[in-house]
């Protein structure tokens, strides 16, 4: 049975943690698995999933005017003669699935908490046989969301992180920040003033920040003006070299408005680097008992600091909640639960449970929602053939 695991692209961040694991237990599990890449640009992780021995299939590559792509997608999808298709918030998936064989069992999972992928994740909805939210918040609110018109079923994330020897408490406290930067979603601009309440209370400690975002600057220049000298800057690395940095570290901040479920955070947890985070619910449920002790109220650096001072000046707790955390990752969130729970979703869908969809229709009758008519009209159509003739001339005479 060949499935079609559709992703809009490979990122950075995501290729090896969630879309990955999912098509290694796929494949394990004895199904056929592609990863279709439908978006025009393959991204940053191609070299890694290469190696990793994927199976891609790139029908969006290079194709720039959106209804183009569209059909593109569909007709490979169609033609593969996949079983089941489970999109990971491929928007080109999402507006094709009126379009697809009657046959094809159809899985849309939803990685982020916002508006934007609640609106996605809604077109053509109907058209899905489930829909897949990672963590409980995240769940509870496209339950609650009319124009999801699928059901609703949880299957947590998860890390293939293996923690080693617990980092210890010592004279030079070691904090870092991994992930994008950005705001408002990342809250990164408070990790200026956490380090300057931090300095100012005597604490000894080094803050790595690895990532990089259209906040990267602002948050430079912040840091030379509340806390300077306090951050080291790393830019964007492998993600095994950011493992490396959580794995010495003694805690991680992730201050975020909204996540789906922190891949940061489950790492950490992993690693023994105590998540010190806002006080979001995704975090609450991923935390459990200890959710007390290291959430903070959203935009108070003061929470922050506290919260690290404390557990500094006692090293019984912090050792436990090192513990505790390793536990509740290693029995609720591992590849092994993760993959499982696809694996039921697939096995019910296939034996009858899957709900009577809508009937199909031909690619030339696709009803585009508003929010993507642009992308089809002529003016974009003759822009994006502008583009193509400039990357087509800077490759055939690049400068020097």
């Amino acid at each position: 049975m060949k499935i079609a695991l559709t992703l809009p692209h490979l990122p950075l961040s995501g290729v090896g943690t969630s879309a990955g694991i999912i098509e290694n237990g796929l494949t394990e599990a004895g199904y056929d698995v592609d990863i279709v890449i439908t978006g025009p640009a393959v991204g940053n992780d191609l070299k890694f999933a290469e190696e990793s021995g994927w199976n891609l299939v790139l029908p969006g590559n290079g194709i720039r005017f959106l209804p183009h792509r569209l059909k593109r997608v569909e007709e490979v999808i169609n033609s593969k003669e996949y079983s089941i298709v489970i999109n990971n918030t491929s928007a080109e998936t999402q507006l094709i699935l009126p379009c697809l064989r009657p046959e094809v069992l159809r899985v849309g999972v939803m990685r982020v908490l916002n508006p934007n992928a609640l609106r996605q994740l809604a077109i053509n909805s109907e058209y899905l046989h489930a829909a897949v939210g990672i963590s409980t918040e995240m769940t509870r609110v496209m339950e609650g969301d009319s124009n999801i018109k699928a059901p609703v079923r949880l299957i947590p994330n998860c890390t293939c992180v293996k923690g080693g020897e617990l980092p210890q408490l010592g004279d030079d406290l070691k904090i870092c920040y991994a992930g994008r930067i950005s705001n408002p979603d990342k809250n990164v601009t408070i990790l200026p003033r956490i380090a300057e309440l931090l300095k100012s209370s005597g604490v000894n400690f080094s803050l790595e920040i690895a990532g990089d975002g259209p906040a990267r600057k602002k948050l430079e220049r912040d840091f030379e003006r509340f806390a300077p000298g306090c951050a080291i800057f790393k830019g964007l690395l492998p993600r095994e070299q950011v493992q490396q940095i959580m794995a010495i570290s003694n805690f991680v901040l992730l201050p975020s408005i909204s996540e789906g479920l922190s891949n940061v955070m489950l790492e950490g947890m992993a690693l023994g680097c105590i998540p010190i985070c806002s006080d979001i619910e995704n975090f609450n449920w991923v935390l459990g008992e200890a959710a007390d002790r290291l959430q903070c109220r959203l935009h108070d650096p003061n929470d922050y600091a506290e919260r690290i001072s404390y557990m500094v000046s006692n090293p019984d707790v912090y050792r436990a909640t090192q513990l505790y955390l390793r536990e509740r990752q290693q029995s609720h969130f591992t590849p092994e639960r993760t993959i499982q729970g696809y694996l039921d979703l697939i096995s019910e869908l296939r034996n009858g449970q899957a709900r009577e969809l809508p009937p199909p229709c031909d690619f030339a009758e696709l009803q585009i929602p508003k929010e993507y008519r642009l992308y089809c009209s002529p003016g974009w159509h003759l822009v994006q053939k502008v583009k193509d003739m400039f990357v087509i001339g800077y490759e055939s005479n690049p400068r020097k």
